[in-house]
């Protein structure tokens, strides 16, 4: 009897262990934390495309109800039934093919060609900043810098030269900030991106003829819209995509 009672107690206790896991899990996908990619819409005639190319932030990490309130989901219900706007974002990814992680060898960047997009906005470059990236060297130089600046012009051409011959916007990354423990989380470096990257992106902007969207001033010293330092809250991603939509509008930055 006691074996048995013994034995009933054990699964219990794992069929509530897997209920807390199942939740965990369910919380983990619903922020975005396994990476997964969003379901991609499908066109309808007449609809203008638009490609929202990234990372994380404009994938949506950490926001709860991500796919539903990522700043590609919130400027899809800003531009309405006219426009048919895909998440093309995916954490971690880089600029530059030299990095850890370049997104120009991810499947969803061919993905994001394929769509015939009509508009691409370029978010990228936070991912740059970390020092394994930034810093690398050959024979003894920091050659990062100029690659990265190589790299994100041949994208934006990439995207320029598409047959749907599409508009595309290169966005700033946004300010990085330290986390409430003090901690500027996943080797982000604020300092890189403030004084390095934001000036290279704006020439790519200029010297492509891409639009360009300054996310920066945007954001900076609004901590209050962050989840964690890095990535953008729901109303983080609202005014985010309240940004991107100005720009694509034609309404004149504040």
């Amino acid at each position: 009897m006691k074996h048995k009672k013994a034995i009933k107690i054990i699964c219990i206790a794992l069929a509530a262990l897997l209920v807390v896991a199942g939740i965990s899990l369910a919380v983990i996908a619903d922020r975005g934390r396994l990476n997964g990619y969003h379901p991609l819409q499908t066109p309808k005639e007449g609809q203008i495309r638009v490609a929202c190319v990234g990372d994380s932030v404009t994938y949506g990490f950490g926001i709860p109800h991500f796919k539903g309130n990522s700043y590609p989901a919130a400027l899809q219900k800003l531009l309405g039934d006219g426009y048919c706007v895909n998440n093309y974002g995916y954490s971690g990814r880089t600029a530059c093919l030299m990095g850890d992680r370049p997104y120009r060898v991810e499947t969803l960047c061919t993905e994001s060609r394929s769509f015939a997009p009509d508009i691409v906005v370029v978010l990228l470059g936070a991912n740059d900043s970390k020092p394994f990236n930034w810093d690398t060297q050959v024979a003894g130089m920091n050659v990062y810098p100029e690659q990265f600046e190589r790299d994100l012009k041949e994208l934006v051409s990439v995207y320029q030269e598409l047959p749907s011959q599409p508009e595309v916007y290169v966005a700033t990354p946004l300010p990085a900030y330290a986390d409430n423990s003090g901690t500027v989380r996943y080797d982000i470096r604020p300092e890189v991106i403030a004084d390095e990257i934001l000036p290279i992106v704006k020439r790519v902007a200029a010297e492509t003829g891409a639009e360009l969207i300054d996310l920066y001033p945007v954001f900076e010293g609004k901590t209050e819209l962050y989840s964690d330092g890095l990535h953008p809250t729901a109303r983080g991603a609202a005014l985010l995509a309240q940004t991107v939509f100005d720009a694509i509008s034609g309404v004149p930055a504040s």
